[in-house]
């Protein structure tokens, strides 16, 4: 756990450049965003994938009832399926009488279960913004299983927690809406029209919002690989990201760009380990180098392009985050950001163990053969 002393301070009230901090672990990142949260003045608002209705999940939930009753604005969203255990208990109905204001994405029902790609979209988003100037982003959820996993966790104070919170008050227009009710009143004090930012401000936040055929994240992530000239560094909790995405790595490989994956060994979706498994032989055939973090399980979405662009955020290098889901992730041109972030990838190197065609061998033959069959699932969701 941090020590109070390690968090960053409280920012300025009128912060014009961006500062930032990243959290290498779950626990670590809790820490923060509780402190944080528990400071707040004004305003919190939280678009969670999973919040989990276990000892750390009802610890902030506990603290959101505490703030609402104070008087702070606190409006949460959550996936409903991935924080399926919260849906229907008391502790959602308590901080809503405190005064809170929580709304479930997508609620998932008995003919969307019968009917799997109905289910989507989820927000697989992590966004938390704190009196409109304080913002985290990245791979972290809250659930105590997660306590000891490498994630990427980034804590921002500047002009870019203006652009999530034009994103955040649009999310709960088409929540609100949606519903049939009337739009509720700005809850945020911000304009109509979506603030840009100094463009060399260094940090940018990007979504991927269903329903919009624009792919937000995967443009930019196949314009900075289609750019690189020297190296790619990709860091993924899972690695399928469709034939296209295969071919722009493979040209960033011919004009001899050093790419390298980083992948957990073991993730929570076992199926999904080995269908990405299942595209090995031919990522190392075209000269890809991919490793596996061993450690613990490794959730962080990131990826550096010649230290002069990266990324880290909810999206991970698949399908689902490409082309289905809601997606937050930040965009960063800072140098001494991404050359942080780049460290953190040569750190994490020396925990991992490099897949070769040798390792591939001595992989059993039903993993194989169910890695291949999983792929069917992934062509159901486009190639």
């Amino acid at each position: 756990m941090l020590a109070p002393s390690q968090i960053p301070p409280s920012p300025d009230a009128q912060a014009t450049t961006t500062r930032w901090h990243y959290y290498l672990y779950s626990r670590d990142a809790w820490d923060a965003m509780y402190k944080d949260c528990n400071e707040a003045q004004t305003s919190i608002a939280y678009e969670q994938y999973i919040l989990d209705n276990d000892e750390v999940g009802r610890r902030f939930m506990d603290l959101f009832i505490r703030k609402a009753k104070e008087g702070v604005q606190v409006v949460l969203v959550c996936d409903q399926f991935g924080s399926r255990r919260l849906y229907k208990s008391a502790i959602v109905d308590e901080f809503r009488k405190a005064g809170g204001q929580f709304y479930f994405y997508h609620p998932v029902n008995f003919f969307t279960k019968l009917v799997p790609w109905l289910c989507f979209p989820r927000t697989h988003t992590k966004t938390l913004l704190i009196d409109s100037q304080i913002a985290y982003g990245g791979g972290v959820c809250v659930a105590e299983y997660m306590h000891t996993w490498r994630d990427t966790q980034m804590r921002v104070i500047g002009p870019v927690t203006h652009q999530i919170e034009y994103r955040f008050n649009e999310l709960i227009s088409q929540l609100t809406s949606s519903r049939g009710e009337k739009i509720l009143r700005r809850l945020w004090h911000i304009g109509h029209r979506q603030p840009s930012l100094p463009a060399d401000d260094g940090f940018q936040y990007q979504m991927n919002r269903p329903g919009r055929a624009s792919y937000a994240m995967y443009k930019d992530i196949m314009r900075a690989i289609g750019r690189a000239e020297q190296y790619v560094y990709i860091t993924s909790a899972f690695f399928i990201p469709g034939h296209r995405f295969f071919k722009q790595i493979r040209k960033a490989r011919e004009r001899g760009v050093d790419v390298r994956v980083m992948l957990p060994q073991k993730s929570d979706v076992p199926l999904a380990d080995l269908i990405c498994m299942s595209y090995f032989h031919k990522l190392l055939k075209d000269g890809i180098r991919i490793f596996y973090y061993q450690p613990t399980v490794l959730h962080t979405k990131s990826a550096v392009v010649d230290g002069k662009w990266a990324t880290v955020g909810s999206t991970n290098f698949d399908l689902l985050s490409f082309f289905y889901n809601r997606e937050a992730n930040f965009i960063v041109t800072d140098t001494a950001a991404i050359s942080q972030l780049e460290q953190h990838f040569y750190n994490d190197l020396q925990a991992c163990v490099e897949v070769t065609r040798e390792y591939l061998r001595q992989v059993p033959l039903w993993k194989k053969i169910v890695g291949y069959a999983g792929r069917i699932i992934k062509m159901s969701f486009g190639s």
